[in-house]
């Protein structure tokens, strides 16, 4: 017996929320790991892990299927979208980690569902509804928050505008990236659509990553950062984006991407566990309306399957 749509639902939100808190350590855990390694040399390893990962589940779970089916039905497709969202916004992604701090790198990642919301809007891929709209700028409005109370504790340096800049590009790729994977994945099962894309963004991640080889201090690569390696591999580029994926498919892009807005929370909690960052009572505030507008958007959209 299939599962009906409303336990489909809560299935896909009880994932989300698993990927928010891969998402949101992930910042800390790479910041620290980014202290002995050069961001591009550190994706090698990264996106290596999660292909692995990935390719070993899909020949596992793809049956009689041919291995190349998701490619020769949606080759051009997957190939944009692997360039995108596991090329480009990752090399803005780790380049902005490793010029600001990771719980601004979040703030900023958090814009992200808007971006998606506007572009499946523009692009007719897309309508949310006056409702979900309020929800998400509830959450947006909480972001705005815990961004104010981090620029009035943060000394604004060129390094961190520089890396505050490459994230904010990064939210508008990943929110384009999320918006137009949901055609695909209708068509195309989530697990092939993941697993192909990185396939097709590792090589080029190599080979950016190559020059930068001689420059790691490889007797300072400890056992910690190596285990922060793999975490994020396996999970944050790995399980994560296939979780992230298939909610697409469930319930849509924009009610995914709100998703995002609790990432920075959990980062906020997160450095102030491995980085000693304080936690502000401005940023809990925060927090409470971004959880908030998460609730609301799933109301609504409960509401529009009812």
């Amino acid at each position: 017996m299939a599962p009906s749509s409303d336990t489909r639902s809560w299935l896909a939100d009880a994932s989300l929320i698993s990927v928010v808190f891969i998402w949101g350590a992930n910042f800390p855990i790479l910041k620290a790991a980014l202290t002995v390694m050069h961001p591009f040399v550190l994706n090698i390893f990264r996106f290596s892990i999660s292909v692995a990962l990935l390719g070993g589940i899909y020949l596992w779970r793809r049956g009689d299927r041919s291995f190349w089916a998701p490619m020769r039905s949606h080759g051009w497709s997957i190939v944009g979208l692997g360039l995108a969202g596991y090329f480009v916004y990752q090399v803005l992604f780790i380049v902005s980690v490793n010029n600001t701090t990771a719980g601004s790198a979040a703030l900023i990642m958090a814009g992200a569902p808007l971006w998606t919301a506007l572009i499946g809007r523009l692009s007719g891929l897309e309508v949310l509804r006056g409702l979900a709209w309020v929800g998400l700028f509830i959450s947006l409005a909480g972001t705005a928050l815990v961004i104010l109370d981090g620029a009035t504790n943060t000394a604004l340096t060129e390094s961190s505008l520089f890396g505050n800049t490459m994230m904010l590009i990064g939210a508008v790729v990943w929110g384009g990236f999320t918006t137009y994977n949901k055609a695909i994945v209708h068509d195309v099962s989530p697990l092939g659509v993941t697993f192909f894309g990185l396939l097709v963004a590792l090589p080029l991640l190599v080979g950016l990553g190559i020059p930068y080889w001689s420059t790691v201090q490889w007797t300072e690569v400890d056992a910690w950062v190596w285990w922060a390696i793999l975490y994020s591999g396996a999970l944050s580029t790995g399980i994560a984006f296939l979780i992230w994926n298939n909610a697409v498919k469930t319930v849509g892009p924009s009610n995914t991407a709100v998703y995002n807005n609790l990432v920075p929370f959990v980062a906020v909690l997160g450095g102030a566990w491995f980085l000693g960052e304080s936690v502000t009572t401005l940023q809990l505030l925060g927090g409470a309306l971004i959880i908030g507008g998460v609730v609301w958007m799933r109301r609504v959209r409960q509401r529009r399957t009812v």
